[in-house]
């Protein structure tokens, strides 16, 4: 079927618009910002920035507490209490649900 004033043929295609004239910009160019650019951080971010260098510098295990338990496996003497470690457990997961 061919339709007058229309191009035929596979892979064809007519601007909706028009023909856009060579040379035109995709798109608008971007104003540039004269002057200078400030950023105010709030005391709650300061904070948090202190807190995470302090949490930065302290190690994630703490070695003298896993050679003191080490110790203890060794000579048979490390008998956590089952019940306080199930519930420190739950607590834990419960205190993570919360906040996810």
């Amino acid at each position: 079927m061919r339709i007058s004033g229309k191009p035929s043929g596979v892979g064809s295609t007519q601007s909706a618009t028009g023909p856009k004239p060579s040379g035109a910009p995709a798109s608008a160019p971007v104003a540039s910002v004269s002057g200078s650019d400030a950023v105010q951080v709030s005391s709650e971010a300061r904070l948090v920035a202190v807190a995470q260098e302090a949490l930065a510098v302290v190690p994630d295990i703490r070695m003298e507490k896993v050679e003191a338990i080490k110790v203890r496996l060794d000579a048979d003497a490390y008998n956590p209490d089952g019940e306080a470690v199930a519930a420190g457990l739950i607590k834990e997961h419960m205190a993570k649900g919360r906040h996810s």
